[in-house]
């Protein structure tokens, strides 16, 4: 039996599978078993994914008719077929260094507690080229240097101090789970689509602990105006933060204030994104059911966000002028530290 199982789970990316297939050859660790799944993308990967596993007989290669609708169905459809006692989904577009595997391992062998292990990603564009380590974003976004260094910590110290607020493992590639941890909680949830791997790490460390190895082992591949721009148009990415905060407020009740603290955040950015979601049905009735729960969280809901929808008509007439980002610039060097220019 292999101790790990490499589950890829592609759509439409044609461009990047042969860079990350060969990736995984060329791990160090070689204890592996790889399940390759292609969500009836309408590409070529088909072809790529087919001539790898024709390559290499040993790989499983499971092709959709049609879409599930859910990278986490896919996951979940991985993970039931693993005979690995870990599991890595390796995402189709990113890149791992070679010795992933071999850093990763050995802290799930040594640790039983430990539910999930993770290295610091680097950010790469789509053409692969370098922008920033993780731990930048990180370091922004807590204010801590903790990712500077390896550690182990409590699952619900982890989720008590970042998941309530964000999710600090930037994306699965970069992440070893335990098998039974996985399935202990039910695994990923099919009915969420941008958040549901932030779901399922806080539903794994409620339970178990979290271990990170600060090198950057892993190439996270980020795609202009895509995960944002859907993200901004969709009231749906509320109803998940808010199943997110309920879930983690039932795991550490004592932690109250974090959770009442995360609620006003997520509001935050609800009010911030009202401008941007699409005129549906769906969305005005969600945004309704997010008007009367953030409300329990948020002073002056009604005026924030009539502010917030003067302020989204200014910034349309500041990009139309192209002023726009050279006062980002601007506000960047008055207000260092504060707000995200990447």
């Amino acid at each position: 039996m292999p101790k790990l199982t490499i589950i890829v789970p592609n759509y439409q990316h044609e461009a990047y599978l042969a860079q990350r297939l060969e990736s995984i050859k060329k791990q160090s660790f070689q204890d592996y078993e790889v399940i390759l799944l292609d969500d009836a993308s309408k590409d070529g990967s088909a072809a790529i994914l087919q001539a790898y596993a024709d390559e290499n007989p040993d790989w499983q290669l499971i092709l959709n008719d049609q879409n599930s609708g859910s990278p986490f169905k896919q996951w979940n459809k991985g993970v039931a077929l693993a005979q690995g006692e870990y599991i890595w989904v390796a995402e189709s577009d990113d890149l791992a260094h070679p010795d992933l595997l071999a850093a990763l391992v050995p802290l799930l062998d040594e640790n039983p507690q430990v539910g999930i292990a993770y290295a610091q990603s680097m950010l790469i564009d789509e053409a692969g080229n370098e922008l920033n380590s993780y731990e930048e974003n990180l370091r922004f976004l807590y204010k801590t240097e903790a990712w500077q260094k390896d550690f182990i910590i409590s699952g619900k110290q982890a989720c008590q101090q970042w998941l309530f607020f964000h999710n600090p493992i930037p994306n699965a590639s970069g992440a070893l789970f335990r098998k039974s941890a996985y399935l202990a909680v039910g695994g990923g949830d099919p009915e969420m689509r941008l958040n549901g791997d932030w779901h399922l790490y806080a539903k794994i460390l409620l339970q178990y602990d979290l271990a990170f190895k600060a090198d950057i082992l892993n190439y996270f591949r980020v795609h202009t105006q895509t995960q944002r721009s859907r993200s901004r148009k969709q009231a749906s990415v509320y109803k998940e933060l808010i199943a997110i905060n309920q879930l983690l407020r039932a795991g550490i009740p004592e932690a109250k204030e974090e959770a009442n603290k995360s609620m006003d955040e997520f509001a935050n950015w609800w009010i911030g994104n009202l401008p941007y979601h699409s005129i549906n049905a769906e969305n005005r009735a969600l945004n309704k059911v997010h008007y009367r729960i953030f409300g329990q969280y948020k002073n002056n809901l009604a005026w924030r966000i009539f502010i917030t929808y003067v302020i989204s008509y200014l910034r349309d007439f500041l990009r139309w002028t192209g002023l726009l980002k050279p006062l980002k610039k601007l506000r960047g060097r008055i207000f260092p530290g504060k707000y995200w220019n990447a």
